[in-house]
């Protein structure tokens, strides 16, 4: 129950109503209790009129014989005053002398000559009200000589009809005051409603928003400009057409966005081909200029399988990633020695001299084409910032069940945004940079490795890679 209260508390459309329904049956209950307590106050003032001339005719016609204790007499005049004050019906009037014994009675009967007046017919501060379920009411006076007490008259009245009377008003009132709030409560809803009704309207657009969109209303239901409910109506299809326009924005930024994206992969994928094929044309022209060579004939072919390998590898990789799967194989020896054989040709050809020093066992728990791809794009990068007659390093060693790499060069040292794009602090490779160093922070990230700059002079990167279940950051050094 007080679920339910507190619901329609909160429910306008309900709440007003009730309120204007109980404040209409608190001002009824108030305006019932003021017009009973007039009317109560009317009447018993009324009542101690009509009783007081009942009494003071009495008693001014029946002291002298009180006096003289003549009780014929008496009940002479009672029997007469009975008849003559019709506004009054008196069931029973006693005369009483001061010694409490009865005098007269209107039933002689009941109360005889001398008998002793009943205790009920004695006067009691309060018994003169109406305000009482008793059908009838004593009244009193007393009758005095000389300021001595001759004794008293005591008269039983009959106050039904006055009861009656009070009752009906009160179920008119209740009636009255009933159908009043009734209708009121009534009127109230509808006005409430009416009024409500915006909000309602603009409630039950929000709630059909539930795919992001706001339906905004047509101009023909709009109310005038100048309203309250204008305004609203008009701040609502403002807002409507904000969401409209930046989801228009958004699907266009999107489709942008995933332009970028796919031409960014395709640049990639002809980054990461082009790599191995300089290999390969150098064992092509290894194999025309020495093709009588035995020796080295077969050292140019291992050469072109590797690079064909190298090429499948990056194409493998391709479809792991966009099919979700992993790249399982780890690195061997033969993956280093491809690495070095790649970037020999492109060191000779620029006429730069390769440091390689590699210390380890035969196998790496490292992802294979991962190290293939971030060694080669170092070093190519290394072998364009070296000029002619420079060195180029590349160490590779065991690091705590892991793999180190260094890359370094005599170069004039690495520039801020190609240092900011290898350490991961910028979304996406320059024109100027290229995609090598981006594919390098992506593929760190990806397998949880550490990188590390230095210089200049020169510059030195160092990459971490972990075993499968270790967790390292990335982070940098100036």
């Amino acid at each position: 129950m007080r679920r339910y209260l507190r619901k329609a508390l909160h429910e306008p459309g309900l709440s007003i109503p009730l309120m204007v329904a109980g404040m209409m049956i608190l001002t009824s209950v108030i305006v019932s209790k003021l017009v009973l307590d007039r009317l109560a106050e009317t009447q018993q003032t009324h009542f101690r009129q009509l009783t007081g001339a009942f009494l003071d005719g009495l008693s001014t016609a029946l002291h002298p014989y009180l006096l003289r204790r003549e009780p014929w007499e008496v009940y002479d005049g009672i029997d007469r005053a009975r008849a003559r004050y019709s506004g009054i019906e008196s069931r029973l009037v006693l005369a009483v002398l001061s010694d409490e014994t009865v005098l007269a009675a209107s039933d002689p009967i009941r109360f005889p000559y001398a008998s002793r007046a009943p205790a009920f017919s004695r006067y009691e501060p309060g018994s003169e009200s109406l305000d009482t379920l008793e059908p009838t009411v004593w009244v009193h006076r007393e009758i005095r000589e000389g300021g001595a007490r001759v004794g008293r008259l005591a008269a039983e009245i009959d106050v039904r009809q006055l009861q009656q009377v009070r009752q009906e008003t009160l179920r008119n009132l209740i009636l009255f005051n009933t159908t009043l709030t009734l209708i009121f409560a009534a009127v109230g809803w509808l006005v409430v409603r009416r009024t409500m009704y915006p909000l309602l309207h603009l409630s039950e657009l929000l709630a059909q928003s539930g795919d992001g969109r706001l339906e905004p209303i047509g101009r023909p239901d709009l109310p005038p400009a100048d309203t309250d409910v204008g305004r609203a109506y008009r701040r609502y299809n403002a807002a409507a057409q904000a969401i409209a326009e930046r989801e228009a924005l958004l699907h266009r930024l999107a489709e942008e966005e995933r332009r970028a994206l796919i031409g960014r992969y395709a640049s990639a994928m002809a980054h990461e081909v082009n790599n191995p094929l300089g290999g390969l044309f150098n064992a092509v022209q290894m194999i025309q200029r020495h093709g009588d060579d035995r020796e080295q004939r077969l050292k140019a072919a291992r050469l072109i399988e590797r690079g064909l390998m190298g090429i499948h590898n990056i194409v493998r990789a391709t479809l792991m990633t966009w099919r979700g799967e992993a790249d399982v194989r780890t690195l061997t020896s033969a993956d280093v020695e491809d690495v070095r054989q790649l970037i020999a040709s492109e060191a000779a050809r620029r006429e730069i001299d390769l440091d390689w020093h590699v210390a380890g066992p035969e196998e790496y728990s490292v992802p294979a084409q991962a190290f293939r791809q971030i060694a080669l794009n170092l070093l190519l990068n290394a072998c364009a910032a070296t000029p002619p007659g420079g060195h180029v390093h590349c160490g590779i060693a065991a690091s705590g069940g892991g793999l180190k790499l260094t890359v370094r060069d005599n170069g004039p040292g690495m520039p801020a945004d190609a240092r900011a794009t290898l350490l991961g602090q910028e979304e996406s490779a320059g024109a100027a940079i290229g995609l090598g160093l981006w594919s390098v922070s992506r593929l760190s990230q990806s397998l949880g490795g550490r990188i590390e700059i230095a210089g200049p002079p020169g510059a030195t990167v160092i990459v971490e890679f972990p075993t499968r279940n270790d967790d390292l950051r990335i982070r940098a050094v100036a």
